[in-house]
Order: C-alpha cells, then sequence, then structure tokens
C-alpha cells in the first residue's frame, strides 16, 4: 500500500477487495471531484492482486472504444493479434482460446467517457466465467454504470484533514489558529482545497505603518530641502555681490563713462548727463575748453588724472568732441569748477598718453556701423556670415572678404551677459532682394549657413549691447 494513504481510505481499497473476493466483478467507485478517486484506484491496483495482469487507464474526451480495446487486451495478453472489426469481447474469448491469459484487474479512471457500447462489453466481459476479471471504475454519480456495485467515497473528517495536511506541510499553525479553523471548516473535507493550503496568506497582515509617522518623515524631508534651498540662494547672492566688484577692477578710469553710454549721448548735443541720469544743457565754453560746472561740496580739481579723464570722455566720439557725463561717488551738490584753457594746455601730453591706456570697447568703425544700422528702415532685411566673441576675428573677417562682398558691417551684442560681434551684409530691402543676394556669396561663406535677420532684430541686439 502507498505510503502517504488515510485510514478511512486504507479501510475502503480493502473493502473493494472484499466485494471481488465476494464475487462482485464489476465495482464503480462514486465520489465528488477532488475527494482523490484515481488517488485511491492507483492505491489499489498498486497494493493489491499482485498476481494479476493490471491495466490503469485514466479516460478523456479524446478517448476511442477501439484504442480503449487495444491497450486492455495488450495489458492481458502477450503481443495479441487484435481484430479491430470484432468487439472487446469477442477479442478476449478468441485470444483466450489461442492463449489463455490469466486473472486480470482493470482499473477505468473517469466513466462518464465511456460509451454505452463500451460499457456493455465490460458488463459482458465481467459476466463471462472463462477467466477471472476484476473491473475497478471511477465515477462522479451513481448509476453511470449499470450492474455495477457502487461504493461511495466520503469526504475526510477534520481529524483525518489535519493529518492529511501534516503528510504535505512541515509546519501547521495550532488548532486554535481562528484562520486555520475556518480553512478547514470550508474545505468540507475535500483533499483538493486542503492541500492547495497556502501558508503565506493565511496569515494576519502587519500592521501597517502610522501616517503619522510617515507624516513626520515628510515634513523632515521638507525641513532639509528648503535648508539647502536657503544655503544655495544665500551661496548665490554672495557671488552675484562680489561679480560686480571684480567687473569694476578692470576699469581703469572709474570717472569716465563707458563707452556704451557714449554711444547713448548724440553725437551733435549740447546735454551734459549727469550720474543720477537727468540731463543739462552745456554752453558752447564746455566744447571750447573752458566751462563752470555745477558738482559736490566745492571740491576743486583733485589732480591731474581726473581732468584728464574727464577730457578723455570730452573727446572720445568719432565726431567733435563733447561732453557725455561726469560720475561722481556720492549725489552731486554744488560746487564751481572752473577748467581753463591753460589746464589744458597742461595737461596735453598726459591727456593723449591717458586716451591710449582707457579702455575701448568698440572703435570707431564699429560705432558708425551702430548709427547707420541704427538709422536703417525697420522694413530692411540683412544677411548674417559670421558670430565671434573675438572682436579681431570679426575684423579680420571684414578684411579678408571686402573687396567680394559688398556692405559688410558690424556691430556687438550682448547674449548670456557675454559680448558676441557679428557680421552682416545689410542693404536689402526686402527678403527677396536677401534670399538674391545670399545665391550671389562665395562659395566659402555659403559653407557657413548664412541665414536671414530683419532690421528689427538688429536694432534690439544693438540695444542690448549699448544698455
Amino acid at each position: 500500500m502507498q505510503s502517504q494513504i488515510l485510514p478511512s481510505r486504507a479501510a475502503l481499497v480493502n473493502r473493494i477487495e472484499l466485494q471481488f473476493e465476494y464475487g462482485q466483478n464489476l465495482i464503480c467507485l462514486i465520489g465528488a471531484s477532488g475527494l482523490g478517486k484515481s488517488y485511491l484506484a492507483e492505491s489499489f491496483i498498486t497494493d493489491k492482486y499482485a498476481e494479476f495482469n493490471k491495466a490503469f487507464i485514466k479516460l478523456s474526451a479524446n478517448s476511442k472504444d477501439i484504442d480503449l480495446t487495444v491497450q486492455l487486451l495488450q495489458h492481458s495478453f502477450r503481443s495479441p493479434l487484435i481484430d479491430q472489426t470484432h468487439t472487446l469481447s469477442e477479442n478476449f474469448v478468441n485470444l483466450h482460446n489461442h492463449s489463455p491469459s490469466g486473472p486480470c484487474l482493470w482499473v477505468l479512471d473517469g466513466a462518464r467517457h465511456l460509451s454505452d457500447e463500451m460499457i456493455a462489453e465490460l458488463q459482458n466481459i465481467a459476466k463471462q466465467g472463462i477467466e477471472k476479471i476484476y473491473i475497478l471504475v471511477t465515477a462522479q454519480s451513481p448509476m453511470m454504470v449499470p450492474q455495477a456495485l457502487d461504493l461511495h467515497l466520503e469526504p475526510l473528517s477534520l481529524s483525518e484533514s489535519k493529518t492529511l495536511m501534516k503528510m504535505f506541510f512541515k509546519q501547521l499553525p495550532v488548532d486554535e489558529d481562528p484562520i486555520f479553523q475556518t480553512f478547514l471548516s470550508a474545505s468540507h473535507g475535500n483533499p483538493a482545497i486542503l492541500l492547495d493550503w497556502q501558508p503565506e496568506t493565511q496569515q494576519l497582515e502587519k500592521p501597517a505603518s502610522s501616517k503619522f509617522i510617515k507624516m513626520q518623515w515628510h515634513l523632515t524631508l521638507l525641513t532639509v530641502l528648503l535648508a539647502l534651498l536657503m544655503v544655495a540662494f544665500v551661496y548665490q547672492k554672495e557671488i552675484t555681490s562680489l561679480i560686480p566688484e571684480m567687473s569694476e577692477e578692470k576699469v581703469v578710469v572709474n570717472t569716465v563713462l563707458p563707452s556704451t553710454r557714449i554711444l547713448k549721448t548724440p553725437l551733435h548735443s549740447n546735454e551734459l548727463i549727469i550720474g543720477d541720469g537727468s540731463k543739462t544743457e552745456v554752453s558752447d565754453d564746455v566744447l571750447n575748453g573752458t566751462a563752470v560746472v555745477s558738482i559736490d561740496d566745492a571740491l576743486e580739481v583733485q589732480n591731474k588724472t581726473e581732468t584728464s579723464a574727464i577730457f578723455s570722455a570730452l573727446t572720445h566720439t568719432p565726431q567733435k568732441a563733447e561732453v557725455d557725463k561726469i560720475v561722481t561717488d556720492n549725489k552731486p551738490k554744488q560746487l564751481s569748477v572752473t577748467v581753463t584753457s591753460e589746464l589744458r594746455k597742461e595737461e596735453s601730453a598726459e591727456f593723449l598718453e591717458l586716451k591710449e591706456v582707457v579702455v575701448d570697447v568698440e572703435s570707431v568703425s564699429v560705432v558708425d556701423d551702430h548709427l547707420n544700422l541704427l538709422s536703417e528702415p525697420d522694413s530692411n532685411w540683412v544677411i548674417q556670415l559670421l558670430a565671434v566673441k573675438d572682436k579681431t576675428i570679426a575684423e579680420a573677417f571684414v578684411s579678408a572678404h571686402e573687396q567680394r562682398v559688398s556692405d559688410l558691417k558690424i556691430y556687438g551684442t550682448n547674449r548670456a551677459e557675454v559680448v558676441w560681434w557679428i557680421v552682416i551684409q545689410s542693404g536689402y530691402s526686402t527678403i527677396d532682394a536677401a534670399k538674391i543676394g545670399k545665391a550671389k556669396l562665395p562659395k566659402d561663406l555659403l559653407t557657413g549657413q548664412p541665414f536671414f535677420k530683419k532690421q528689427t532684430k538688429i536694432k534690439q541686439e544693438i540695444a542690448l549691447f549699448i544698455r
């Protein structure tokens, strides 16, 4: 007998054997799906009647009568010659007359797949007296095999259910476990359900973490993130505060307006731009060399360098010298400073040396290009040929190509706090004219992929440069 079989199932196996001994050759084992009919039939054919010719056949919906006949006869006789035109009983009688088979035990699992003709043949085989043949059939409902003895397979009891689970599971919950008791009761003694038990799914779930604890973690993370953002903001603010100081160190003379502000001042103007942004009229005396200017706290001219810086600002434009701006560290107050022509004569030599040292951002040609481009109509178009950060490269480009390309101009712009120098070809009133002009450019310039720009865009970029 198989090692893992319950006492009630072992008793039923012995009962089936006893019924065969009493002369009942055809027995049908009845039981619901999952109660273990197939397992019990395998135990019976394995443990009982070792001297019999045995045949265990599991029937299915694809089983045919001729195939079942061949299998039963092959398990009962040695190398039988089967006539497929004859029935099972006829073939059995013919083969037995030629060579007796001896006692046979046939187990057929799944009576619902038997045809009526095959059931009749099994009844005839069971009734013939030429040889001892025991036939065991499993079924889910009674009276599926007429003239057979129906033996019912009952569900397991509660104690047998636990015993069966102990055979297949090493660790089981205690008997007082309510979940385990509920599972046993709901299985109704069905071995298929009992063996489908999964210990990991039957345990109580661990309590979920408190929402308050999660909220504390979220607040802590948010606090750390805000602290990092504050540190980054303060650090950035300190860096930006140092940038103006670094840029101021690069200026040679801090009393002279930068060239970008000089470009804002009209070339022929008698207005003086004060440090606070206001304007005042300047007399012709100032332009001629002698002027009285009102500034702060009745201070006199401090040294010759400051005076030279003022003259540099007055004579920095490419046309007639004019006054652009006087920068002071404090707010303007009433101050009388007399700049005489004699002082100009004394410092003329020093002024020429200082003019070469002062930082010059734009040359005269670039200023002219700026003024010319600003005076162009907004509807005009240009062709951009080059954009570099080095003004020397732009000027060299213009010098190399001005013989082949006309109307080349250079202007400056500011992109992401970096000065760029742009070389363009201007003078096109329409986009069609610009396209024609681009087609006439030399091939070496076309490899740089020049493109079109409208005059309004040029003016906006120049405004960024001189702002």
